[in-house]
């Protein structure tokens, strides 16, 4: 039975192991919006071959009151550590798993749309962003995507007038119940939850190579800027905290079981 026991935490371990190794960190972050509201956000960051792959989401609990720009998603910042000056590029900016556009869009009807790439920017600035961070994603004007008419250059079509990042237009919101916009958010599209990025050049990079990221709210710098807690690298991901767990757990086993065989006259050499 022991032997069984052992086997199955060896086998979980395993797991663990495969899991961990697997080069992706989530960085949460929250802070408090307009009228006091408590908002939160989180960026899952991975690293696979030659992308970077980053799914941005509104976290906030509930929309408590009135939901405004201010406290509506529009940006992601981040800063690699010095020396690392990778070349990004854009490659695609699509709706997460259960996330949707709520409102009307101007050009195109956003129904059943998956593809938002060409309502998000991004881009690399050596100063000017937020908190010292050098490499940016928005939805808004802050940001500029270097195509004509500052049009989002993930690989996607303009959804919604202006042409331009602008405005909060598709800033992300809450997945939770309760979306009561005020006048500046019931006229435009916005997206409800999160939105998946993708970009390549990222081959060689690791998450330890991110110094640090924050989340930028509403539609300028001035407004509510939220850094991500606790940075990376500084708290083992849960994979890593499950395979420490269960080696402790085999390490007891085995001292149980070579305690219990020394104080036996005659050892059961099949069990010991």
């Amino acid at each position: 039975m022991k032997k069984l026991l052992i086997n199955s935490l060896l086998a979980l371990a395993s797991t663990a192991a495969l899991s961990a190794s697997a080069d992706s960190v989530l960085l949460p972050g929250d802070g408090i919006g307009p009228g006091g509201v408590a908002v939160s956000a989180s960026a899952l960051v991975d690293f696979s071959g030659n992308y970077l792959t980053i799914t941005l989401r509104n976290t906030s609990a509930s929309n408590a009151g009135v939901d405004v720009p201010g406290s509506t998603l529009s940006g992601f910042f981040w800063k690699f550590k010095d020396g690392i000056n990778p070349t990004l590029t854009p490659v695609s900016a699509t709706l997460a798993a259960g996330s949707s556009i709520l409102g009307t869009c101007d050009v195109l009807s956003c129904v059943g749309v998956n593809n938002v790439g060409g309502e998000f920017g991004f881009g690399y600035q050596a100063t000017g962003f937020p908190r010292g961070t050098n490499w940016g994603i928005a939805s808004s004007g802050y940001l500029s995507s270097g195509l004509p008419g500052n049009l989002g250059n993930f690989g996607g079509s303009n959804l919604d007038n202006p042409v331009s990042l602008d405005g909060i237009n598709f800033g992300l919101i809450s997945a939770a119940a309760g979306f009561n916009p005020n006048g500046g958010l019931e006229a435009v599209p916005v997206i409800q939850s999160a939105v998946v990025f993708v970009l390549s050049g990222a081959s060689g990079l690791t998450t330890s190579d991110i110094l640090t990221g924050n989340f930028q709210y509403g539609t300028s710098f001035s407004e509510l800027n939220v850094l991500d807690a606790p940075p990376p690298g500084q708290v083992p991901e849960p994979s890593s905290i499950a395979l420490l767990a269960l080696g402790l757990l085999g390490l007891g086993l085995r001292s149980r079981k070579s305690s219990t065989c020394r104080h036996v006259k005659k050892p059961d050499t099949a069990a010991c």
